[in-house]
């Protein structure tokens, strides 16, 4: 069954999610894009506070396909006890660039629906180039979710190919409540939450709300009673 994947930007909002039931803290900047990248003394500072208590990624930040830039982002991140570095793919040519990248961590690609998603073939270089796993978001914040995108097929499609491959995979994408339902059933690794988290859920830079995080483990927990019951 799905865990869950909760991005957040700074120390405080580590310390109120550190006891839930969130499944895997993501450090990321939403003020700088979709994969807005922290200070690496604050990556440092949250992922020792977190201490093992919790898996962590972090983000790199929006780069441009520039191998040396790329590998200088991830080497800085790389020396904080972070699990997961996540590296966007904002254009096919993104690839061959990306499986020149090696790393002590396990390095997630992630692709944005309202970009391209990747092939058979795109996923089998990133794989046999080292990469742990693959991820599906949005890179443009303000117009639409996920499925505005793509369509429930295409994320399902996406989802057998790289659990055929032996990826890890993750859904995200300004989803929400709304969505919970059909993706548990695509069932992915991890399903990842911002925005509906926050304080102001039209505003990705507002405090998380320790109610709305309550509120979308509890839908999901709904779910996963219903689906055992069944």
């Amino acid at each position: 069954m799905s865990k869950v994947l909760a991005s957040i930007k700074d120390l405080s909002e580590a310390k109120l999610l550190v006891n839930t039931d969130i499944d895997i803290i993501d450090l990321k900047d939403p003020a700088k894009g979709a994969l807005g990248k922290l200070n690496t003394n604050d990556i440092k500072n949250i992922v020792d506070f977190i201490n093992k208590k919790k898996l962590v990624s972090s983000t790199i930040g929006d780069l441009p396909n520039d191998k040396l830039i790329i590998s200088k982002n991830v080497n800085e991140v790389s020396e904080t006890d972070v699990d997961f570095i996540k590296i966007g793919v904002y254009e096919k040519k993104y690839i061959k660039t990306l499986s020149q990248i090696s790393c002590s961590k396990k390095l997630i690609a992630v692709f944005f629906a309202d970009k391209f998603l990747p092939s058979r073939n795109d996923m089998m270089i990133l794989k046999s180039s080292g990469f742990y796993g693959l991820m599906i978001d949005t890179a443009n914040k303000k117009s639409g979710n996920l499925f505005s995108y793509i369509t429930y097929n295409d994320i399902n499609k996406f989802l057998k190919i790289a659990v055929s491959l032996k990826l890890l995979t993750g859904i995200a994408g300004s989803i929400d409540e709304s969505h919970i339902n059909d993706l548990l059933q695509l069932n992915p690794n991890y399903m990842g939450f911002r925005g509906a988290l926050c304080e102001n859920k039209e505003i990705r830079n507002s405090n998380i709300s320790i109610n709305n995080v309550k509120n979308i483990i509890n839908k999901i927990n709904d779910f996963k009673n219903i689906k055992i019951s069944a």
